[in-house]
């Protein structure tokens, strides 16, 4: 019993989601209303999606990506015994990439569901 017991606590530890909490509200509507390409600014999309991972070009245009995933917490993949149920549990990630000009206005987005994928064993 103990043991089922400090198993299910380490399963209920284990679930999780990560990233921009904002992003897992949006769909393709609300993005191309919030994200209008040669209008929405770096300021206005800070405002309303807060701090994306930034990525920088020599030619002054940067990407921001927002992500946001849920399901088993990373690592717990490598617990012995609760691998096996960890193995079978995977969660929905969402994606945001915004592309911005070298005046920091929008020049377009991309917004990916990727679906859970269970695995067989």
């Amino acid at each position: 019993m103990t043991r089922a017991l400090l198993l299910a606590l380490a399963l209920l530890a284990g679930c999780a989601t990560e990233g921009n909490g904002r992003v897992v509200q949006l769909d393709d509507a609300t993005a191309g209303a919030l994200l209008v390409p040669g209008r929405t600014t770096q300021a206005q999309v800070r405002a309303a999606l807060g701090e994306g991972t930034v990525v920088r070009f020599e030619s002054g245009r940067e990407t921001w990506h927002y992500v946001h995933r849920s399901g088993m917490a990373k690592g717990w993949d490598a617990v012995p015994y609760i691998n096996l149920i960890a193995a079978r549990v995977a969660g929905d990630e969402k994606e945001l990439v915004v592309l911005f000009d070298a005046s920091g206005v929008v020049m377009r987005w991309s917004l990916q569901v990727n679906p859970a994928t269970r695995r067989k064993g």
